[in-house]
């Protein structure tokens, strides 16, 4: 039931959708650097978290170094450069720091949905937000208004689970056990004496296995998730049919790829730059070079000679990249959780048929083998190249955020002023230029058309080398340089957008640059497999990529120091 009364208003001069690693991180630098505490963080789920919330399966970890995946102004000490810290850990740190820079509990409302984005033109200036909350235990829900002066979005990269491989399924609805995706996983299903079907064979999966089996060589999964409270196995399952979808490189743990240990006695903040410093030399391999290639040949064979030695024999052909497939890099990389050593398991099948039909207690495969199972795991992935779903966004002239990606760069952010130093943009530039078509944002944060909004791990954030929260606080750097000006006493300054020119050349660089001079292209490709990164139109063929970043993330941090001024309008 949703209460029909007039919705009531309330203001705050920042407002963020998501309290995830994005929200969070924005309101710890508000507060921490320039000392404002005036926003509300709004969060559909009823905690924080973000993918550290949702993600809670058996082995869920982070599977890069831990100095890179804490906020460079908050360190974890508890965490060692060896650690690879499992979801419950990382959603507790979040806690802290939401706790330490008093944004619980008054600053985030949870529970409540933002339906709508509205920007109000001038005078108002300001972003006005519809938002659905749901009150437990009753489960009714109320519409409210939120008014602010500027608008973050950090709804996230990998939020809708990838279902359709298995509701597309002739007799989906008839399994007569549990269904659950492995970011929807429900603790309250038993799985001991359980035979369980897993579909998929990617990063979740890789982790999932190894967990159940009680064989991580993750420590902290082994300490935390392996025993109960009497020290026996937690998950005594009576079996795992894992289904394999398609190939990946699984890598040796960072642990055994670099002696981490080495670190430890190093101070933090020097920690964290030799890891950035390593994760970015590891980029050159992803360039579409001779070097780069050169590098991808050595690793491909390391890897493949890895991956032979640690899983068994009979499985080769279904985990191990054959020649004339894909390239090292082309595909997200698996760092290896125990999961090669795991299919020695007696209590594992690793089968590569497909499956064509779901019955009442279980699954038939294309050669007609029906594959019993109390439980269907999906480790199917996530719906990709998608931002902010869900919400309505509407900028300057009513244009809506998906309008504008569906049908260019947008016309935004030139009408009605100009730069803040006075130098005219000039409207005929770029014309001829061929406008970039698709999801996209300046320096993965602006879009023209939509003043005073900014997006944190928005499109093409995603980097295979280093971490996003890097991405995230750089975003949000460039995001607070940018509104400087708005933020100074006196200032008569009321908006600001990046211009139309300046989205279309960064949009349409990004994809040149990932199609023709990395290995996301397509040219380390040479299966019918195309990476999760990649979105292919199928009436056009064209192929798209919202999600990698094609660069390194020192630029991106210099970038966001030294905004240019000419590429922002303000009025």
């Amino acid at each position: 039931m949703t209460d029909t009364k007039e919705p009531a208003t309330t203001y705050t001069q920042f407002a963020c959708i998501g309290a995830g690693f994005s929200g969070i991180g924005l309101g710890a630098t508000l507060k921490l650097k320039h000392n404002i505490t005036d926003i509300r963080i709004f969060e559909r789920e009823p905690e924080l978290g973000g993918t550290w919330h949702l993600n809670q399966y058996p082995g869920a970890a982070c599977d890069i170094p831990s100095s890179l995946y804490t906020f460079s102004f908050a360190p974890c000490p508890e965490w060692t450069s060896t650690s690879l810290p499992t979801a419950p850990q990382i959603k507790s740190y979040l806690v802290s720091i939401a706790t330490k820079f008093s944004l619980l509990p008054s600053k985030i409302t949870f529970s409540s949905s933002v339906q709508k984005c509205e920007w109000l033109p001038a005078p108002a200036s300001r972003w006005r937000l519809t938002i659905l909350s749901t009150h437990p235990p009753t489960n009714t829900t109320t519409l409210s208004h939120h008014e602010c002066q500027f608008l973050f979005s950090g709804t996230g990269i990998l939020f809708h689970p990838n279902t359709t491989p298995f509701t597309s399924l002739p007799g989906a609805a008839s399994f007569s056990g549990t269904v659950m995706h492995s970011a929807r996983w429900d603790h309250s299903v038993p799985l001991s004496g359980k035979k369980i079907i897993l579909l998929g064979n990617g990063c979740s999966a890789s982790q999932i296995v190894p967990a159940l089996l009680g064989r991580s060589n993750n420590p902290e999964v082994s300490s935390s998730t392996n025993n109960n409270e009497e020290g026996g196995p937690l998950y005594n399952i009576a079996s795992i049919t894992q289904f394999v979808r398609s190939k990946h490189y699984v890598i040796p743990s960072l642990a055994d790829l670099f002696p981490l240990s080495l670190l430890r006695p190093l101070p933090l903040p020097l920690q964290r730059f030799l890891c950035i410093l390593i994760g970015e030399l590891d980029f050159i391999a992803m360039r579409e070079n001779a070097l780069g290639r050169w590098m991808r040949r050595k690793k491909t064979e390391e890897v493949k000679k890895y991956m032979r030695l640690a899983a068994p024999e009979r499985y080769h052909d279904l985990v191990v990249p054959g020649e004339g497939e894909f390239e090292f890099g082309y595909k997200r990389r698996v760092y290896d959780p125990g999961y090669l050593q795991a299919l020695h398991d007696e209590r594992v099948e690793l089968t590569g048929e497909r499956v064509v039909e779901v019955v009442e207690g279980g699954v038939r495969t294309e050669r007609g083998r029906v594959v019993e199972g109390d439980v269907i795991v999906l480790a199917t992935g996530f719906e990709t190249n998608r931002f902010l779903e869900g919400v309505e966004v509407v900028g300057r002239g009513r244009e809506r955020l998906g309008e504008h990606w569906g049908g260019g760069g947008g016309e935004g952010g030139t009408d009605g002023g100009g730069s803040l130093d006075g130098r005219d943009q000039d409207q005929d530039q770029d014309q001829e230029e061929e406008e970039a078509r698709g999801v996209g944002a300046y320096e993965t944060v602006a879009v023209g058309g939509f003043p005073n909004f900014f997006m944190l791990a928005g499109p093409n954030s995603v980097t295979g080398h280093t971490s996003v929260i890097i991405a995230i606080e750089n975003a949000i750097t460039l995001a607070m340089n940018v509104i400087k000006p708005i933020l100074s006493e006196g200032s008569n300054v009321r908006e600001v957008e990046v211009t139309a020119q300046a989205e279309r050349r960064w949009v349409s660089s990004v994809q040149e640059e990932l199609n023709n001079r990395t290995i996301w292209g397509g040219g380390g490709n040479k299966s019918k497999t195309e990476s999760w990164y990649v979105r292919v139109d199928e009436k056009t063929g064209k192929r798209w990529n919202a999600m990698l970043y094609p660069g390194y993330q020192v630029g991106a941090w210099y970038r966001a120091r030294k905004p240019k001024q000419k590429d922002w309008v303000y009025r």
